[in-house]
This record gives C-alpha cells, structure tokens and sequence, in this order.
C-alpha cells in the first residue's frame, strides 16, 4: 500500500499556550469564534501532540507536516513546541516554522535559525492573520531566504472565516507574482484556493514550483459537481498536476473521514497515488536532499 502523508496537521494548543483554569489554551478567542461555529464537528487530532500521532496513525497515515501557524499567539512559543514535538516523534512528523511580521523581528534570520540551527524543513504563513496580502514585500527577505535555503513556504490560499477581516488576504492571484519573482522557491498553495480553484489551477498550470494542498477541505466535496472544485478534479487527475497535489487535514476534518473521502475520489491510480502520499514524499527528499547540502 502506498504511504499517506497528512501535508498539514498543526499544534494542539495545549502544546504552545498556556492553560487558564477553564481548560483552553490561551490565545485570542475572537479570532477563531466564527472558526468553531463553521467546524462544529468532530476535528482530527487531539488535546496534546501524542493523541495527535496516535490519532493520524490509527486513520492509517503514517507521515505528517506540523506546521505552526500565528492566530494571534506567540509565535515563538509555536516553533518551540515544533521543534520539541518533532524531535519526540521525528519519525513521522516533519516541522514547519511560522514568524510574526509586526514583532520587530528579521523574519529571514528567524527562518535561517530554524533551519540551519533546529532543523526546521519549511515555513509556514497565514497572511489574513496579519492583514497583509502574501506579495507584500515585507515577505521577500523571507522567500528570498527560503529560496536560497531550498525549503518551501506554505501559504493560506483560501477563505477565511474569521469575521473582522476581508476573504481577500487569501486570493491565489498573488502567488503569481511571488513565484515570477522567486522562480527556484516552492510554494505550496494550502486549503486549495477555494471559492478561486480556477485561479490556483492557472497558477500551478504556469509555474511548476507551486503545489496545492487541500486541507480543511472534506475531500468529497472535491467529488462533487456544483462545489467549485470541478477544475481541480479534472487537472489534478491529469499528468498537468497529477504531481503536486497533496493530501492534508489541517486538523479541521477527522482523519479516517479524511482518507476514506479521498480514496473514494474518481482519480486515476496514479493520481490517486501521488495525491495521497507519493508527491509530499518526494517533496520531502527533495527538501532534504537540498538541506544535507547546504
């Protein structure tokens, strides 16, 4: 059987935060209230880093990608609890940093340390968090880094939910100008590029360095007509981009529901094969081929 790999699961908060007395790890709740209102359901993962793996392993995946991700927390904290949490499990799970641009710090210098010094093999970025478009160019000494260092940034490209700030921050669109302007750096599209799949497809179709990667997304909506996600479907099952779709959870969808809906998908063996596991796996040891370079 073909390996799985989740691209995308991301910290229990538990894990990063501290914990009042009602039991939820500290962070800024307004930012995620429409968030649970939307994913009223049963989530993957867990309360703390070992219920995750236990989780992910028992759904029959046997690699992830533990992506930080700034929501309004100390992003620092995160990228600690990743290199910790990645240490303890560096069997199956791959760590990915996160930077704050409004903390004052060289966000390039940060991505450096985590890489060179920890062990970090890419970066994360949720531009709607910080209001700012992915092209701001308070971003491109970081790309630049990223680029020179072979590791590739994951970017919201999707809806938001939160409430107080536009959908806008997540349009695919802008992916164009950063991958024309840092042809060697990979980018990896994350949650698909929904309600704008039409535009991520056209960006991957001209750029062979951006990926598309699906989390939070229940992939039988991917299967079904009407959703929007028709286009996807019909070139991710192609040899056009067959290669660079990559199965995740985001920890939004539980992760046995998550496998079954997408070995459910009408894809090719091939297709299927690579969506599920074969293209982060290679994505992966091409990361770290480029690493034990360096």
């Amino acid at each position: 059987m073909a390996e799985i790999i989740d691209f995308r699961v991301t910290l229990p908060g538990r894990e990063w935060a501290e914990v009042p007395a009602d039991g939820e790890a500290s962070r800024d709740r307004d930012y995620m209230s429409n968030y649970n209102r939307i994913y009223t359901r049963e989530r993957g993962g867990g309360r703390d880093a070992a219920d995750l793996v236990a989780a992910f392993q028992e759904a029959g995946i046997d690699r992830a990608v533990l992506q930080a991700e700034w929501a309004a927390g100390d992003y620092r904290a995160m990228n600690d609890a990743v290199h910790r949490i990645v240490g303890e499990y560096s069997d199956v799970l791959t760590g990915y940093v996160t930077v704050n641009p409004d903390a004052g710090d060289d966000m390039a210098a940060v991505v450096e340390h985590e890489v060179r010094e920890r062990g970090a093999k890419g970066v994360n970025l949720q531009p709607f968090s910080y209001r700012l478009m992915a092209n701001d160019k308070r971003f491109y000494p970081l790309y630049a880094k990223c680029q020179e260092l072979g590791v590739p940034v994951t970017i919201h490209s999707s809806i938001n939910f939160s409430n107080d700030r536009s959908i806008a921050y997540g349009r695919p669109i802008v992916l164009d100008e950063i991958a024309c302007d840092f042809p060697d750096l990979t980018l990896v599209a994350n949650h698909g590029g929904w309600p704008w799949v039409n535009e991520l497809v056209a960006v991957a179709w001209k750029h062979a360095n951006v990926y598309i990667e699906i989390g939070a997304v229940a992939p039988k909506y991917i299967g079904t007509p009407g959703t929007g996600w028709e286009t996807l479907l019909h070139y991710g099952n192609t040899s056009l981009l067959s290669g660079r779709v990559l199965f995740a959870t985001d920890n939004m969808i539980p992760f046995q529901r998550a496998v079954s809906e997408l070995q459910e998908l009408p894809l090719k063996d091939h297709a299927m094969e690579g969506w599920l596991g074969a293209n982060a796996a290679r994505l992966l040891a091409q990361v770290a081929d480029r690493l034990n370079a360096l």
